[in-house]
């Protein structure tokens, strides 16, 4: 996983009374990660730390306060990726397209969409606990500091729904978030934003350094990724897309039978019209600044009146 230690130190008052070396030596994290912008932990270390953190400073409400301080450009590369580019949403999709220049183990992935709202969901893909709950906050909380900062506008979501159990008193989450709709218990983790918040343009905006800063995350060796059955079959599925996705072609390149594939599929709880489906959905948003037909074909559609019949059908889950 990234180094994000740096959101820690530095970050707010109640932090600062902690030792960070006794905190690293209790997750498991060397000292020089400390001492660098580039060092890299591991998921389970990285979880620890939130829970040694709140521990330290007896405070419930941690993450939110130091994604309330976050400092932008704390995560570097991954930062600056967001506030050049034009406006809030292409900056989101940047931070999607190029997690992979902090963390292997989170994801966003786009629920659903209106006329006025559009959602997503946020996955952590390894790791549960106190300390995933922590984290979850943070970089929910987080994400909304850095909008807030980059377009010099009060961004808040409609609505905030986390799959964590409900604190008892929920005012610093009402108070940070700017709505009464915090949810708890979730069956995931999931933010509703305005469609007109996502168009805002961002006060850092520069083509020619996005295009420089984008050629870098490009160009970084990729990190250590633990992956499992379900992630190898959606990357060949994805690129599957233009020639034709079909269960035949994915089995083989699977080395398996389609069969055995559909049943692989169910006991991890989904089936191949769903997941070509949901890969399908995810590809249209990140890729849709292309143009319709375009779209159409990158994604396995006969043609672009069958992609606007899917979207219609998305948008009505």
């Amino acid at each position: 996983m990234g180094s994000i230690l740096h959101c820690f130190r530095g970050s707010s008052s109640a932090v600062q009374v902690l030792d960070p070396e006794p905190i690293a030596r209790q997750a498991g994290i060397p000292g020089r990660a400390l001492r660098t912008d580039h060092a890299r932990i591991t998921g389970d270390r990285y979880l620890r730390a939130w829970e040694l953190v709140e521990h330290g400073v007896d405070h419930r409400e941690i993450a939110l306060m130091i994604a309330e301080r976050y400092v932008v450009g704390a995560l570097g590369l991954y930062d600056y990726l967001f506030i050049t580019a034009p406006t809030l949403w292409d900056g989101m999709a940047a931070t999607g397209t190029y997690m992979n220049t902090i963390s292997t183990n989170w994801r966003f992935e786009p629920a659903e969409e209106t006329d006025r709202e559009f959602s997503f969901t946020v996955h952590l893909n390894t790791g549960e606990g106190r300390g995933a709950d922590l984290a979850m906050q943070f970089w929910i909380a987080g994400a909304f500091s850095r909008a807030r900062t980059a377009t010099g506008r009060p961004v808040n979501p409609v609505q905030v729904a986390l799959r964590q159990p409900a604190p008892r008193r929920h005012d610093a989450f009402h108070a940070f978030f700017q709505t009464d709709q915090v949810d708890f218990g979730a069956p995931a983790d999931t933010v509703t934003m305005r469609k007109s918040d996502l168009d805002l343009p961002l006060l850092g905006a520069d083509s020619l350094l996005a295009r420089i800063l984008r050629y870098q995350a490009e160009s970084l060796p990729p990190l250590p990724v633990r992956t499992t059955w379900l992630d190898q079959f959606r990357r060949l599925l994805r690129d599957s897309l233009m020639t034709g996705p079909t269960i035949a072609a994915v089995a083989a390149r699977l080395a398996t039978s389609p069969r055995t594939l559909q049943r692989r599929l169910a006991a991890h709880g989904t089936t191949w019209r769903e997941e070509l489906d949901r890969v399908r959905r995810s590809e249209y948003h990140r890729m849709r600044p292309a143009g319709l037909h375009s779209l159409a074909r990158r994604l396995g559609y006969s043609d672009a009146r069958s992609l606007s019949r899917a979207n219609r059908r998305w948008q009505t889950r």
